[in-house]
């Protein structure tokens, strides 16, 4: 086994790359669906605006067709 230090830098969530915020908003949506003891007060909407803030470039389209998911996701369990 290889270990590594962690590093003990900090960044506020809205100073990680869009990268990293696109991927939480994925694993977020993921517990709103499974209804997750640890999805805490995410809603709907809350995993939205985190998405399209960190939509980037989004060259092949996935990402906008992400936030369009979550779109139909909040009408079907309406």
């Amino acid at each position: 086994m290889i270990f590594a230090p962690v590093s003990e830098i900090y960044k506020n969530f809205n100073e990680s790359s869009d990268d990293f915020r696109f991927s939480s908003a994925v694993a977020a949506f993921g517990m709103l669906l499974r209804d997750s003891d640890f999805k805490g007060d995410l809603n709907y909407k809350k995993i939205q605006e985190i998405a399209r803030q960190a939509k980037g470039k989004d060259l092949q389209g996935y990402r906008s067709e992400f936030v369009g998911l979550i779109e139909l996701a909040e009408e079907l369990s309406k």
